[in-house]
């Protein structure tokens, strides 16, 4: 196993020079850059020649091939340049916004894991009866509305009309109890529940189904007739066969909900890699695009190889040589 992870980690490095080499050309082929705007102010004069100077001194005259090459070489010196827009190093936004982002993203998951399954083993057990007709037909209304959808319905109910929960930000300012374990909480829940219920809608529906083809087997039927109750055959035995294919989706769910989280953190205002990305992509700063694009890529890559570990953990069958 240890092999096959090593190795797992090796091929990881050509897929994301790809990636970014991808993302490099089609970033530079947008109109405009991070220093056009200068043009617009009033206060500046020969805005041009101040363009010039400021393209040369980030690099931006060069050759596309040289400019790739300086980014690769600072890359591996641990340096991600420094942002356009915030006249920060890249690292620094990075250490402030990523965290924020996976608090959200494991949270959602979370949320994901501990009702998805359960629900869609308990639909089940009780197949065509009025739990899981009434729970299936929520599942698909939840999964059938998009994520950005249920944050606006989210925000009118508990924010607006009940005025339980805040809507934007993750602390509530200049109050005393800012910052507080409770505080934070309370602006989490938003937008982790939008973020996570069209995925618990898909988890249970997928959960059924694979509970469903597992139940009717013949070493269903013998654990039940040795007594054993209902719950301990279901969440012992059949689900621990049902639960490979959930568990190949949450390897593709890692890097999803980190992309997902890119529309639900602007829509919340929460500050993390999706509003930096946005904000990046919008003024063209070109530093923070490829370091934003460098982690998401990463975790989808880091995702799919916890999901190989996660199957082989699963079923003994499976060995990687």
């Amino acid at each position: 196993m240890a092999t096959y992870i090593i190795r797992r980690l090796l091929g990881l490095i050509p897929t994301l020079i790809v990636i970014t080499i991808i993302v490099f050309i089609l970033m530079h082929l947008m109109p405009g850059n991070a220093f056009l705007a200068l043009t617009q102010n009033p206060h500046i004069k020969d805005a041009s020649v101040v363009i010039q100077r400021k393209e040369a001194a980030a690099g931006l005259n060069l050759p596309l091939w040289q400019q790739y090459v300086n980014w690769v070489m600072n890359l591996l010196h641990g340096n991600l340049g420094s942002s356009y827009q915030y006249q920060e190093p890249v690292s620094r936004l990075i250490g402030f916004s990523l965290p924020n982002t996976l608090t959200l993203a494991i949270t959602a998951e979370i949320i994901v894991l501990l009702i998805g399954i359960p629900m869609g083993v308990l639909q089940a057990s009780r197949v065509n009866k009025g739990f899981d007709v009434s729970t299936s037909f929520i599942a698909v209304l939840l999964y059938s509305i998009p994520g950005f959808v249920f944050a606006l319905f989210l925000i009118y109910i508990f924010s607006f009309t009940l005025n339980i929960l805040p809507s934007f930000g993750t602390v509530t300012p200049a109050v005393p109890w800012s910052g507080d374990l409770g505080d934070r909480i309370s602006h989490l829940i938003l937008p982790a529940l939008a973020l996570s219920l069209p995925s618990v809608a898909f988890y249970s529906r997928l959960t059924r189904g694979n509970t469903l083809q597992v139940i009717v087997q013949d070493f269903v039927r013998t654990a039940r007739s040795k007594g054993l109750r209902d719950g301990r055959v279901l969440f012992r035995h059949v689900l621990r066969n049902a639960i490979i294919p959930i568990i190949t989706q949450f390897g593709f769910d890692i890097g999803g909900l980190f992309s997902g989280a890119v529309l639900i953190e602007e829509i919340f205002t929460w500050p993390g890699m999706g509003e930096l990305t946005v904000s990046a992509n919008l003024n063209r700063d070109y530093p923070v695009i490829l370091a934003t694009t460098l982690i998401f890529a990463i975790t989808v890559l880091i995702g799919n190889l916890i999901a190989d570990i996660l199957l082989a953990v699963a079923d003994p069958r499976i060995r990687y040589n």
